[in-house]
C-alpha cells in the first residue's frame, strides 16, 4: 500500500520563514527564506555599489536586528533545493529625518549608516539611465 507521505528516511526538513531584517542601510527588508535568515542582504544603493558589464548591483547591508514573523517546517524528498530568497517588501526604518508634529516635539536628523559610498565600476562600463 502506498502511501501519500514520504516515508521519514527519505526526506528532509526545510524551515520556512518570513522575516523582517533590520538592515544597517537603515532600511527594514521583509523576506521569505527556506533556512536561517542571511547575515547581509542587497538592499539600496545607499551603501553604494559596483558595476561590471553595464550591470549596477549594490553592496550588500548587513543585518543588525532580525523579527521573525513566520516559521514553519516541511519535510521534502532528498535532495530538494531550498528555495530562493524572496524579498516581500522594504520599507524605511522608524528612525528616518522628520520634522516635529507640533511646535512642542522634537524632530529628528534621523540615523545614518556606518558607512555611505558611491557605485564604482569593474571595468568602465555605465549602467543604461533607466536604471540609475
Amino acid at each position: 500500500m502506498t502511501s501519500r507521505h514520504p516515508e521519514p528516511d527519505a526526506t528532509q526538513i526545510h524551515r520556512l520563514c518570513v522575516f523582517d531584517l533590520f538592515l544597517d542601510c537603515g532600511h527594514i527588508a521583509t523576506v521569505a527564506i527556506d533556512g536561517w535568515y542571511p547575515v547581509s542582504i542587497a538592499c539600496c544603493d545607499r551603501l553604494g555599489g559596483t558595476i561590471l558589464h553595464g550591470v549596477y548591483v549594490p553592496y550588500a547591508s548587513h543585518v543588525e536586528y532580525v523579527n521573525v514573523l513566520s516559521e514553519k517546517y516541511e519535510h521534502r524528498p532528498l535532495g530538494t533545493p531550498s528555495d530562493p530568497t524572496r524579498l516581500l517588501g522594504r520599507r524605511s526604518r522608524t528612525d528616518d529625518p522628520r520634522q516635529p508634529a507640533y511646535r512642542w516635539a522634537k524632530g529628528t536628523a534621523g540615523r545614518y549608516p556606518a558607512r555611505v559610498g558611491a557605485a564604482w565600476t569593474i571595468d568602465g562600463s555605465t549602467p543604461p539611465a533607466s536604471e540609475r
